[in-house]
């Protein structure tokens, strides 16, 4: 094989070698800003009923005919806020 064939074809592995490199170095760094963005995003939201504070991905949501929304840190708040709610307005939902 002639040298001029071999200094070429070692430069295109290593222009390939650099370009696989480069792509699979995006990739992770997209991946990990994917992944701080959703964190950043997720916002404290205060129950109504113990004045807890609780990620609004992970809390109950309680949605009221009017269309506004109650978040609750558990079950047991969200149904006391129901309860009291009924109560407040003389038993009827």
């Amino acid at each position: 094989m002639h040298p001029l064939k071999i200094v070429v074809l070692l430069v295109l592995f290593y222009l390939l070698y650099r370009l696989y490199v480069s792509g699979r170095k995006k990739r992770l760094e997209d991946k990990k800003s994917g992944r701080d963005a959703a964190a950043i995003s997720d916002v404290l939201v205060q129950d109504p009923v113990c004045g807890a504070y609780v990620a609004k991905g992970q809390a109950l949501v309680l949605r009221d005919q009017d269309g506004s929304e109650r978040h609750f840190c558990s079950d047991k708040c969200r149904r006391t806020f129901i309860e009291q709610k009924q109560n407040s307005s003389g038993g009827t939902a």
